[in-house]
């Protein structure tokens, strides 16, 4: 089966849809309900969701069974004309179109019928009586009354023929006026089904669209939180990472500092030692002219020491004064920071949900807008 193949509903498959006769299996009426006399055979196949070979069947049994026929083949791009029956020959699929009269090909078809049966019937008529006149001057006056007999025969058949032929006639225009009423009402409810599927169609996308558009919003705002709220957080390590390094920078210089000041007083202790050492081997020898000296060196030493202790701790206490002025200063430039990058946040998060809802309110007005347009 080509599958560029299109097939369109006969008057028979718009009455099985229309009135839900049942006469079908499911797979069959799924089919003939999407057959509209533009989807070919591949169109159908993937709307059905069957396999080809199930489609393919089911297409044969329609056709085996007049409910659809081959309208046309797109590969080479050819109507199906075909003989048939008048209702076989209908396509109403195709035939919703406006301008168009679905029963006007059938009307001239049953006029055309009906004239050719009537001149056929003239023309069956006028042989015979060609045939008797011939045969009556072949016989002569010895057959005349057998003759009389036979046209008085002859003349009551054709005027029985043209009765039946007349009574045939208004039996086949009443037949066509019926018929046209029924496919005509077919027609209108028809037109109302589909209007009825195409408004419900297009709601059920104009609501699909709102929810999406909805979703979308929530979306970027929710990502837009999810942003800020990261930056914040990264700014809040970085500051974090850099006041633990500060800290331990600090606390490695006042280590080195403390080393240092041990290491000196180490260095002048010692030295203090050696002299004191000294001093003493010298008063060994010079009791009495060192006693003085000493007290001096005494003073002097403990004047020095005093003067070194108050210099130390006027030093200590400075450095840490200047600490605890740095750490605050430090403390408090770290707090603006976070309070103005929080702000900050804060503030475009707002934005950003503020610009969202009136986007959202706008197309929602524009949408009713539309919808009382």
């Amino acid at each position: 089966m080509d599958d560029k193949t299109i097939y369109s509903k006969t008057g028979k498959g718009v009455l099985e849809i229309k009135n839900k006769a049942g006469k079908l299996p499911k797979d069959l009426v799924k089919i003939l309900t999407l057959i509209d006399g533009k989807s070919t055979v591949a169109d159908l196949m993937s709307k059905s969701k069957l396999s080809d070979a199930d489609t393919s069947k089911a297409l044969g049994e329609l056709t085996t069974g007049g409910y659809i026929k081959e309208f046309s083949n797109t590969s080479s791009v050819q109507r199906s004309g075909g003989a048939g029956s008048y209702v076989d020959d209908l396509d109403f699929t195709s035939s919703l179109a406006p301008g168009k009269n679905v029963y006007q090909n059938a009307q001239s078809e049953w006029r055309q019928r009906e004239t050719a049966d009537r001149a056929k019937a003239e023309q069956e008529a006028k042989l015979k009586r060609d045939a008797e006149e011939r045969l009556k001057k072949e016989q002569g006056t010895k057959q005349a009354r057998e003759e009389g007999v036979r046209l008085a025969k002859i003349e009551t058949e054709r005027k029985a023929k043209e009765a039946a032929g007349k009574k045939l006639r208004e039996e086949t225009e009443r037949k066509a006026k019926v018929e046209g009423e029924v496919m005509a009402q077919t027609q209108r409810d028809l037109s109302k089904i589909l209007e009825a599927e195409r408004k419900t169609f297009e709601l059920a996308e104009r609501k699909k669209l709102e929810e999406q558009q909805v979703q979308t919003a929530e979306n970027a705002a929710r990502r837009a939180r999810e942003e800020v709220e990261r930056r914040i957080k990264d700014e809040e390590e970085r500051r974090r990472r850099e006041e633990d390094e500060r800290r331990r920078k600090e606390e490695d210089d006042r280590k080195r500092a403390e080393d240092d000041r041990r290491r000196r007083e180490d260095e002048e202790r010692k030295r203090k030692e050696d002299d004191e050492r000294q001093r003493r081997e010298a008063e060994e020898h010079k009791k009495r002219e060192e006693e003085d000296r000493k007290k001096r060196e005494d003073e002097e030493r403990r004047r020095r020491d005093e003067e070194e202790r108050k210099r130390r701790e006027d030093e200590e206490r400075k450095k840490r004064e200047e600490e605890v002025r740095m750490r605050a200063e430090a403390e408090r430039k770290r707090k603006e920071e976070e309070e103005r990058v929080r702000a900050e946040a804060e503030r475009k998060r707002k934005e950003e949900e503020e610009r969202v809802r009136a986007e959202a309110e706008r197309k929602r007005k524009e949408e009713e807008e539309r919808v009382r347009a």
